[in-house]
Order: structure tokens, then sequence, then C-alpha cells
């Protein structure tokens, strides 16, 4: 078996003397035999196909010797194997027999073929798992489980490479499990899913791990710890006669096992089998070792972006600030807000959006967010602000651009002083229950231009009315597959002007009610300023 599945789907021939002596083979031997082609030339096929098929074996060569070909099954141990006999002359009057084998894992490449294209639909780990064990169970096995090293999920190090035989207890959470029975709820109570198991040395799961090779063993090698959890269904669990354990090894790591199990009354796991199943580890440790990398990313950025985000956002004498920040269901983004209490009693507010996802994103998120903030506490009017943040930009990845505005407030008068890199126009929402757009000149995006030719952005002024709410936001809460932004600001406008509320913090939930549709895609970024002093407007 130290080929792959799908190195040779075809038919296995062997030549062999009327007595049953392997004197040639086909490169597919190692799939039926379990050893290499060479290694079984000199052997007897009643030694390597097993001595229940020996007398109707013997029967079949002798047929074909005498040179009459022979169709049919031979009975192997829980199963049978279907073969045809045909003579061939060897010169010297000689006559040889060659034995052709329909490949007994022609269902196999079809499972594997329907594993390619069900595996690894998502990058979510616990769904990556039960779509191996879905693909398996019970096709391939009575039951399925998969598990992976409790290190690699506890703090996102990758997993140690196999330590050898010697290695101590495995330490791993079981993701998904699937068995044939038709009411399973009695075996899933006992083996939950995310429950943390330590397989002491010595046990096949152990074994496995710390050699990165395929463990075939039976019921009695169970280990005593899960029996004895079980005693309900231990009986059950003793039926399962013939059980694999299957290393997931990507990348030269053994990321964890998978576990295949037959009951009594199927055909035990043969040597195309563990064959079948390698292969089946091989493609399902790539995806798992994906969706653990996607994992480990994945919280690094959260936990980047959690915390460059402000967590408290005070608001001046004047103003009433309520801010939102709703996360995409998958990547991470860079959307990032900012309220800056400045030294002569004004705020600025600074909203951006970082292009794309990930790792990238929330670096230069995080970058221009404290650029920001501290050329804004500099005193520096919005223009110059975002003047500076290009040439920052600039210097980021070269794929890597943003959108920015910026605003200074007096909370006194109410007069602003705004300007805008490519980011969506602020709405302003009236006490009569009107919205329209906040005037604000258009701006390249912030990384865009190049130090030859600097972007030059326009700064506007305006001021917010006594009791109006003014709208910052980024684009996930406007733009999406069913619409173009336009059309999600006009919508966005509606939203706000339906959620009007004494308490600010009640808009901005009403906003994020009627707009719920938009979630999940794309972060969201909501911020919200209305005027409440006595000199407002």
């Amino acid at each position: 078996m130290s080929e792959p599945l799908a190195a040779h789907p075809g038919p296995v021939t062997v030549l062999a003397t009327p007595d049953g002596t392997v004197t040639a083979c086909s490169d597919g031997a190692a799939r039926l035999f379990g050893r290499a082609a060479p290694a079984a030339v000199g052997a007897r096929l009643a030694d390597l196909l097993g001595r229940a098929c020996a007398e109707p074996l013997a029967a079949a060569l002798k047929q074909a010797a005498a040179g009459r070909p022979w169709r049919g099954a031979l009975p192997l141990d829980g199963g049978a194997l279907e073969v045809s006999c045909d003579p061939m002359a060897a010169g010297s009057g000689r006559t040889l027999v060659a034995l052709t084998v329909a490949p007994p894992w022609a269902d196999g490449l079809e499972l594997l073929n329907e594993a390619g294209r069900r595996i690894g639909s998502t990058l979510d780990l616990h769904r990556t798992a039960a779509e191996i064990v879905g693909v398996t169970v019970p096709r391939f096995a009575d039951a399925g489980a998969i598990y992976v090293l409790e290190a690699l999920l506890a703090d996102g190090r990758p997993a140690p490479s196999a330590a050898g035989p010697g290695a101590s207890s495995a330490v791993v959470r079981r993701l998904a499990v699937a068995f044939a029975e038709d009411d399973p709820s009695s075996w899933t109570r006992e083996f939950p899913v995310n429950e943390v198991i330590v397989y002491p040395p010595g046990t096949p799961y152990a074994r496995c791990v710390a050699s990165g090779r395929m463990v075939e063993f039976g019921s009695d090698a169970i280990p005593d710890t899960i029996l004895h959890r079980t005693p309900e269904t231990a009986a059950g669990l003793l039926d399962h006669v013939s059980l694999l354990a299957v290393p997931l090894v990507a990348r030269g790591r053994v990321l964890g096992f998978a576990v295949f199990s037959r009951k009594r009354g199927r055909m035990p796991f043969a040597p195309a089998d563990t064959a079948l199943a390698a292969e089946l580890a091989s493609r399902a440790a790539t995806c798992v070792d994906n969706a653990c990398l996607y994992r480990r990313e994945h919280r690094t950025v959260a936990a980047l972006q959690a915390g460059l985000k402000p967590g408290r956002v005070a608001a001046p004498a004047g103003l009433e600030i309520a801010h939102r920040y709703v996360p995409a269901g998958g990547d991470v983004g860079g959307d990032w807000y900012d309220v800056v209490p400045l030294p002569d009693g004004r705020v600025a507010v600074v909203i951006g959006d970082s292009v794309g996802h990930g790792v990238t994103a929330a670096a230069a998120m995080g970058q221009l967010r404290i650029a920001a903030h501290t050329l804004a506490r500099g005193g520096l009017p919005p223009a110059q602000v975002l003047a500076r943040l290009d040439a920052i930009a600039q210097g980021l990845d070269a794929a890597q651009f943003a959108t920015c505005l910026c605003l200074v407030c007096d909370p006194v008068t109410m007069r602003c002083e705004l300007a805008c890199a490519g980011h969506p126009p602020p709405l302003l929402a009236l006490p009569g229950g009107t919205a329209r757009h906040f005037a604000v000149p258009h701006g390249l995006p912030l990384g865009v231009s190049d130090p030859a030719h600097p972007a030059e952005y326009e700064q506007v002024s305006g001021t917010i009315p006594a009791g109006a709410t003014l709208a910052f936001y980024t684009d996930g809460l406007v733009e999406s597959r069913m619409r173009n932004v336009d059309e999600g600001i006009a919508r966005l406008a509606s939203a706000l002007v339906a959620s009007q509320s004494a308490s600010l913090d009640a808009t901005a939930d009403g906003v994020l009610t009627l707009l719920a549709d938009q979630q999940g895609h794309d972060d969201i970024a909501l911020l919200l300023v209305r005027a409440t002093g006595p000199g407002a407007g």
C-alpha cells in the first residue's frame, strides 16, 4: 500500500504458475496485496489473498492451465473478489495463468471524486470536518470522526512534526462525528463534538499521531477509557471490529487523525480500503490545514482590529455620539473610526475603510487610524489630515488603499469643516423627518496617487442644525450584490429617519435592525453625531 489510490485506477493483472506461484504482476499489486509488486513475485496467491480462497483458486488455476478461461468470484475473509483466469503460452511448452482482478476500489474512485467536490467548500474548520465524515459514512465506513490536536486550536501554533513511536499522550479535540445507525442520537451524546480527549501512549490514536502513520486495529484495542465512559453503548462500540486511525498530515506536520470503523457483518478494511483511507485523509488534511490557517489568521486580525478600535467614545458638551461596529461573518475587514477631542474644545471625527480583508487590511487600518488620530490631535485641518494620510498610505502595501472622511466640529456653534477621500458622504437627518446628504467634496482615496502627483483635498464648511443627526458609515452598510451604493444610501436615509429617537443609541440600533440584510457580508461601521447644546445652530 505504498502508492496512492489514484495512481493505478485500472485492474490488476498477475501472472502465476498453475500451482499459484506469482511470476510477475502489475504495479497495482500493491493495492491488492498490501506489498509492492517485486515483493509479491515468488509468493503464493493463496497466501496473498487469504486461505479462504485457497481451494476455489486452485480449481480456477487448474481450469485455466488446461486452456479453459475461468470467470467468477473468489471468497475472501468477509467478502469476495471478482477475478478472471486466462491461459497464456510462456514458451518451451509452459503455460502460465493470467489472473485479472477487477478493481475493488472502483467505487473508491467515485468516492474520491465526491470528496473533491464536497470537502473544503468553506474555510470553517468544523464544517470542513463534518464534510469529511459526511462523505465517508456510511458509504466507506459505519462510523467516522475527525480529531485535531488541541494545541493547534488553543493557541494557533503549528502542530509539531511526528515525534516517533516513543511520543507522549495525544491531546485532541473531536470536531465531527458520524454514525451509520438509523438513530445515532445516543452515539452523538456519548461522543459530542468539541470534546477534548487525552489518549494515553500506546493507544492506537496516540501511536498514529506520534508516528504519522496509519494504525489498523480491532475492537480489542479500543481504549478502556472509552468503554468505561460509555457503559450503555459499550456493546455496540465493541461491535465495530475493524478500525483505522489515519493521520491528517499537511506540510510535513501531523494535524490530528481521522477514525473510520466497520461493524461485524461488513467486510473488514482490506488493503485497497486502507489505500483509499490514506488518500482521503491526505486530501482532507489539506482542507483542515487551510481551515486552521484561516482560523489562526482570523483570530489574529480580529484581535488586532479589536485592540485598535476605540472602546469608549467621550462626547464633548453639546454633542451626543453613538457608534456601532458589526464585523462580517467571514474575513475581518479594515473599517475604522475615531473621535478625537482637540485642545481648543473642538472635536475631530474620522472614519475610514481600508480596502480588502485579512491581515493586510487590518494592519493598514491600524496604521492609518493611529496616524489620523495623531494628525487631528495636532490641530491640522481636515484637508491636511487627508493629504498626510495619503502620503502614508502610499508607503503601505502596493495593492492597499483606503477611503476616509475627516470632520472637525465646534460643539458651541456646531460649525464643521470636513474633507473626503473617496468615502461615502455623510447623511443629515433633520428633526422634521427628512434626511439629505451633508455637502462634502469628492477626493481620491488614500494611496491612489503617487509622490510625483500628490492628491489635493478640498475642504468645505457646514453647520449641524439643532436636534439633527449626522450619520457617518462605511460601505458595508449601503453596498451589496443586490444593490448599488446610491440605492443603499437611499435605504440608509430612510432607515435613519424611521429610527429617529430621543436616544441616539436607540437610533443606531434601529438603523442596524432595519438594514439587517446588509450584515454578515462586509464589516459595518456606523457613527452618529447629534447636536444637543444650547448654542447649536
